[in-house]
């Protein structure tokens, strides 16, 4: 018998920078309903799905989406939570023994169908990979800051579009290993870079992301990735 993975979906109440930022409209829908989705297409294959959250408005949106919702306890559902004790609490109430955990977060709302289970191919052959992320490119000149000084990371005579090299996560999918949650959280020690050189980046932590995705909506084929999901 082939072992279950599970996605998690994790979404709490608090956001500093959006209020009730997984409940903002998209397409006159919740944020959030986008994800879980695109998350309940798997649900009937080889994986479970949880929402993990301390939100009683999501709960309810769980319920009419016949999602299992986990009740986040307070001592992860701040800012200062790592993602992985919220993967971790998630992994351990169920207690079965998955092959891989799934992250999806909702800020992240444009994802292709295709992409859960090319990514995890990649990790069934890669045995020596313990995770999985997802990534686009990164045309922006980033540096540091050293006693005053700038110290860029790039050749100052570089143009943005010939940046090759540098790359950030997507937030559309984590994929991790259930080993590394099984009594006590280790830490990945090392990740496959899933890298898609056509895609946007869209997550969303600030109001201009919402205008930004908002603004990726008016084409046609990213309106379909999100509500179609092709």
């Amino acid at each position: 018998m082939l072992k279950k993975n599970l996605i998690i979906i994790p979404a709490r109440k608090g956001s500093k920078r959006i209020k009730n930022k997984n409940l903002t409209k998209v397409f006159n829908k919740p944020l959030i309903f986008w994800t879980i989705n695109y998350a309940k297409k798997f649900k009937n294959q080889n994986y479970d799905l949880v929402v993990t959250s301390d939100c009683k408005k999501i709960k309810k949106i769980c319920i009419k989406e016949k999602v299992f919702f986990l009740n986040r306890p307070k001592k992860i559902s701040n800012d200062h939570t790592s993602m992985h004790d919220v993967i971790f609490h998630a992994v351990n109430y169920f207690d079965k023994n998955y092959k891989y955990i799934i992250l999806l977060q909702p800020t992240s709302p444009l994802r292709k169908l295709n992409l859960i289970s090319k990514s995890i191919k990649i990790l069934d052959k890669k045995k020596n990979f313990d995770s999985l992320i997802h990534l686009v490119k990164n045309s922006s000149f980033t540096g540091r800051v050293v006693n005053n000084c700038w110290k860029p990371d790039y050749d100052l005579n570089k143009r943005s579009q010939d940046i090759k090299d540098q790359f950030l996560p997507s937030g559309n999918l984590y994929i991790y290993r259930s080993h590394l949650y099984q009594k006590k959280i280790k830490v990945p020690k090392k990740t496959y870079g899933l890298i898609s050189h056509n895609e946007k980046r869209i997550d969303i932590d600030y109001e201009e992301d919402l205008v930004k995705l908002d603004f990726y909506l008016k084409k046609l084929n990213n309106r379909k990735i999100l509500i179609h999901n092709r």
